[in-house]
């Protein structure tokens, strides 16, 4: 509504399905409550993270522009994959999470179905290029 800039994020752990069938749903819950707490505590105050299904999160970066969106983006996927995926009964690195990232930022008078869409397909593009990476969505994208 405003003429600031503002970015939409998706996020999605690489690989999720093939963890959680081998460790179990309990690990996999660990690495979904390891990730939203890493991206809740990467990201700054006015800027929101919400779980959107399985093991995809999206965050709207108000005031962030795609080129800024990327650096943020680019810095969640480093912050995520540092961390230890650690079996808590029995003390084992299983390893480290991976996971690919799509960016869009909202143009003027776009609806929100757009900007999501945008978004999803370069996150998607980022999975078909190899994962764990970002892509910035193209404007022309829809």
């Amino acid at each position: 509504r405003r003429s600031s800039d503002l970015s939409l994020l998706m996020v999605d752990i690489d690989h999720f399905k093939n963890f959680n069938d081998t460790y179990g749903h309990q690990v996999g819950d660990q690495v979904l409550r390891l990730v939203a707490s890493t991206l809740k505590s990467s990201v700054k105050g006015g800027d929101i993270v919400a779980r959107y299904g399985g093991e995809e999160f999206g965050l709207i970066l108000p005031k962030t522009s795609k080129e800024n969106a990327l650096k943020v983006a680019e810095q969640l996927r480093t912050n995520v994959s540092s961390k230890d995926i650690v079996n808590r009964s029995t003390g084992k690195v299983l390893g480290q999470i991976k996971m690919s990232a799509g960016v869009a930022e909202y143009k003027q008078n776009e609806s929100l179905d757009d900007v999501l869409n945008r978004a999803d397909k370069a996150l998607y593009s980022a999975k078909n290029k190899g994962r764990d990476q970002v892509v910035v969505a193209s404007d022309n994208l829809k």
